[in-house]
């Protein structure tokens, strides 16, 4: 690789530094005199509590990102915090941050996924589409937010209080203001736009910048934010105790969570919703736009008679429409909105996350095999604790304590209204790890309090798109690009009421997925496949 390695950079005294929560130089105001644009400057500057460990030259079209090359720049690798913690186990804030050498101005912090443990590459979003902010000449940071792991899952970092606060926000900041500060002492001058981009836990992490630190970003992207899983998985639990309820056993007596419903069973059952609600919108074309108004219910699937391929039981008609009404305790409150009705259901994806594809006993689906439920909601960790005991009266008190610092869901955006901010958050309705009703409850409350929903659209929109997955996926329109819009917003003035999109599982259909709380709806003339043939208007 044609580089320069300049080796370790010298390790900085451990001081204390402040609790961020500023920008304190504005965009035109040189944060110091320039350093030559080249990685051994870097090699002078210093930031307090971080030991920064390489810096290494990457000459251009080195690296790339799918099919996107690099532009020349300077990769730093660092720490924030290095201690010894809890049994003994080493943690840091580790963190990598890319200059380059012809840089553009902007400043984009890409958020991390899961339960984080790794440094993402610093290139920038690109999940949904769109040019890595790297690519277009802006200084990308990344972070695994306090700790180590294995694919964003490993959450034993629960056991030790500061690293679960350092993965709650603490990271977030303190990585922000040391990448600001290597920022405007590398090119002489701060960021003249700062954008936060993440999707799932890094959805979740921008909204904690916007609710926390309002004054660190000009702009966040907030894709399928995991805002509430002190509350959210409440519903977790109550999916895996009524579907295994259900599953067939084997012949040890033991069920096996996977067969409760077999692929054609959710495909049945996806194909109904999509009978009954596609056409809501005006036309039948494969996407149910007109969420609001779909309702459902799985006995219209039930067997006259024994189980059969072309419809459900009894036991599996009541457990699906349990689970669709959402989790209450015994006196029938509810805990948790229930999911929307969506395609989803037949997808891949729903089978991966509900109930898996495991032949034994042990389920493999990704709410059975959820660390951070036991690790890191509740308080104190349960590594013990099993699911399928989880009592709806008393259990979800132990999960409250931790919406002290994981929680996105305040609707108190003063600091970042003040600062003129600007939000777009956006989730798929069939998301099977992020109930999109509750990011939908979240931005009514945000409205309700924020005077109105005018009011409120001047820094923050919301967009369901109809159809998709966890993030991208699905049988939808998932491919678009929300950082072009947050940067037409922030730099131009220019809001968007719909981001553009398209999709492989839709060849050729180009789509307007409006804001909340508008919907698609057919003009009544004009190819399906056609942007013009829709029109935003309300459900």
């Amino acid at each position: 690789m044609n580089s320069k390695t300049l080796g370790a950079i010298a390790s900085i005294a451990l001081l204390a530094t402040g609790c961020g929560g500023g920008d304190d130089a504005t965009p035109d105001t040189p944060a110091a005199t320039a350093l030559a644009p080249d990685c051994t400057a870097v090699q002078r500057l210093s930031h307090a509590n971080t030991v920064f460990k390489s810096a290494i030259q990457i000459d251009t079209d080195v690296v790339r990102s799918g099919t996107v090359t690099m532009p020349a720049h300077c990769v730093v690798t660092g720490e924030i915090n290095p201690r010894t913690g809890v049994n003994g186990v080493r943690y840091s804030i580790g963190f990598e941050l890319r200059l380059p050498l012809t840089w553009n101005g902007r400043f984009q912090f890409l958020g991390g996924g899961g339960v984080d443990g790794s440094i993402p590459l610093a290139y920038g979003f690109q999940r949904t589409g769109g040019v890595p902010a790297l690519a277009q000449g802006a200084a990308v940071v990344t972070s695994d937010m306090g700790h180590t792991g294995v694919n964003g899952r490993d959450a034993t970092f629960g056991l030790d209080q500061q690293a679960r606060i350092d993965w709650g926000y603490n990271a977030m900041d303190k990585v922000t203001v040391m990448a600001k500060e290597v920022i405007g002492k590398f090119y002489g001058k701060a960021p003249q736009y700062s954008y936060y981009v993440g999707t799932s836990g890094g959805g979740r992490q921008g909204m904690m910048m916007a609710q926390r630190f309002p004054l660190h970003f000009d702009g966040i992207v907030s894709g399928a934010p995991i805002l509430e899983q002190h509350l959210a998985q409440i519903g977790s639990m109550q999916m895996l105790q009524e579907f295994t309820a259900i599953a067939p056993k084997n012949a040890n007596g033991q069920p096996i969570l996977s067969k409760a419903y077999t692929d054609g069973d959710l495909k049945l059952i996806a194909a109904a919703v999509l009978s009954k609600c596609d056409a809501l919108d005006g036309v039948a074309d494969g996407l149910i736009e007109n969420y609001p108004a779909c309702t459902f219910d799985a006995s219209e699937l039930q067997c006259p008679g024994g189980k059969a391929d072309t419809c459900l039981s009894a036991p599996q008609v009541t457990a699906f429409n349990k689970v669709m009404t959402g989790p209450r305790n015994s006196a029938g409150a509810l805990l948790y909105p229930p999911a929307p009705w969506d395609t989803g259901i037949g997808e891949p994806e729903w089978r991966s996350d509900q109930i898996g594809t495991a032949t034994g006993p042990i389920p493999n689906s990704s709410k059975f095999s959820n660390q951070s439920i036991k690790y890191v909601f509740m308080t104190p960790a349960a590594p013990d604790f099993d699911y399928l005991k989880f009592n709806f009266d008393t259990d979800p008190a132990s999960m409250l304590a931790s919406a002290a610092y994981t929680a996105t869901n305040s609707t108190n955006y003063d600091g970042f209204k003040a600062r003129k901010g600007k939000h777009i958050v956006y989730v798929g309705l069939a998301d099977t790890l992020v109930n999109p009703s509750g990011v939908n409850r979240w931005y009514r409350e945000l409205v309700a309090a924020n005077g109105g929903l005018e009011a409120t659209k001047q820094f923050a929109r919301l967009f369901n798109f109809p159809g998709m997955g966890h993030s991208v996926g699905g049988a939808a329109l998932d491919r678009f690009d929300p950082v072009a819009a947050i940067q037409e917003w922030v730099e131009k003035g220019v809001a968007p009421d719909f981001l553009v999109a398209t999709g492989s599982r839709f060849p050729g259909r180009t789509r307007n997925i409006c804001a909340y709380p508008q919907i698609a709806r057919y003009v009544g003339s004009g190819s399906v496949d056609d942007a013009a043939s829709f029109r935003c208007t309300a459900p």
